[in-house]
């Protein structure tokens, strides 16, 4: 079931609209509510949503659209649920300065392979979006998580952020967000970093409930084997006490390889059965526009140098980490390679060193994509 058919379900069905999933959930059929027609510009209230590549026009009595990313469904979405409480927007009061003592890069940032010097600090403000996200995982039983993951503008995750943004947001003044102020592209690169970092917490939330069903899979097994061993049992001493011969043995012998066939059809259906699939759907967004200091800073490694800006966030009172630019993680122990001083965590930056070429610079990006962040994850997706 694809994240974004989700949200927009959301919206619906908050609006008092009805919505009806066809068979393989790849699309909907949906009888839209005076204000959701009216936001979304369309003529008809009954419509037919669905993925891209699931076909575009009129169909029978409704018109099909396309909801995926980078489509004009999408972004007439994200301003009405912005409108309805799905999404909201506030700005933090900017409080006093920090002590210049806080402000040292070097105590909260090492850097592993290059010199630095502070160049110079400024007050300013930066947009910080608290995704909450509920996570299914499904195998012969299902278990649903709520992850509430704070990522930056910049595309980093502060999860020093979340707690305070969710306790202290309703003091806050509202913002009023002009549509001009984030682009789809730019929400859509966020949400997948969102999605890569919430699915990359999993191991931990799903540790009990990976446990169980390990159990439950090794305990089908066990009756499986112990019903076809009893099976070919029975039929061995059958023809041991019936000295079978010619034509009855081989019909034994023939129902014997039937067995080992059954057998190896409903181990590999059970395999099947017990595959964890994971799905993602986002339940609220909140933007909050938080008080920084921007600290800049010049990085010299060998006959090179680059300027990085590292950000002070005046509600956590610490310091974000920085993203890995190969990988996309976060980190405070910054390496860089030799020739862009692409900036890398240590494990990226002990791939430069072992295969003397920067994975960033042979190509390696954080993933873009949902395809990319299930594939690096090793998650299977969820229907």
């Amino acid at each position: 079931m694809n994240e974004l058919l989700q949200f927009a379900e959301q919206i619906i069905e908050s609006s008092d609209g009805i919505v009806e999933w066809h068979g393989e959930q790849r699309g909907f059929e949906a009888l839209l509510s005076g204000e959701v027609q009216k936001g979304l510009g369309l003529p008809d209230s009954l419509v037919r949503i669905s993925e891209p590549g699931q076909g575009e026009g009129i169909s029978g009595d409704s018109e099909t659209l396309t909801m995926g990313y980078g489509t004009e469904l999408l972004d007439r979405f994200i301003p009405m649920a912005l409108s309805m409480g799905c999404a909201a927007a506030v700005t933090m009061p900017s409080g006093a300065s920090p002590k210049k003592t806080a402000l040292d890069v070097g105590s909260r940032f090492a850097f592993t392979n290059s010199a630095y010097r502070e160049k110079a600090t400024h007050k300013s403000t930066l947009d910080y979006w608290l995704w909450s996200l509920e996570v299914t995982a499904d195998a012969d039983e299902r278990r649903q998580l709520q992850y509430h993951t704070c990522i930056s503008r910049h595309q980093v995750h502060c999860p020093a952020l979340s707690e305070p943004i969710s306790a202290q947001a309703a003091q806050w003044n509202p913002l009023n967000l002009k549509p001009s102020e984030v682009s789809p592209d730019e929400l859509d690169r966020l949400f997948v970093t969102a999605c890569h970092r919430t699915l990359g917490a999993l191991e931990e939330g799903l540790s009990e409930f990976k446990t169980t069903i390990s159990r439950h899979h090794l305990r089908d097994m066990e009756r499986i084997e112990t019903y076809f061993l009893d099976l070919r049992e029975e039929m061995a001493d059958e023809i041991e006490r019936r000295k079978l011969t010619g034509s009855d043995l081989e019909v034994r012998r023939e129902k014997m390889a039937q067995l080992s066939r059954e057998k190896a059809a409903k181990i590999s259906a059970l395999k099947d059965k017990y595959r964890l699939r994971i799905s993602l759907r986002p339940l609220t967004l909140l933007l909050a526009r938080l008080p920084v200091i921007r600290c800049e800073v010049l990085v010299k490694r060998r006959k090179k140098e680059r300027r990085i800006s590292v950000i002070y966030n005046l509600l956590s009172k610490d310091f974000d980490p920085m993203a890995c630019e190969a990988c996309g993680r976060e980190t405070y122990s910054l390496g860089f390679c030799d020739d862009a001083l692409h900036l890398l965590c240590p494990a990226c930056l002990a791939s430069f060193t072992h295969q003397k070429t920067c994975p960033r610079c042979r190509g390696q990006k954080p993933p873009h994509t949902m395809q990319r962040v299930y594939k690096e994850l090793g998650i299977q997706k969820g229907a």
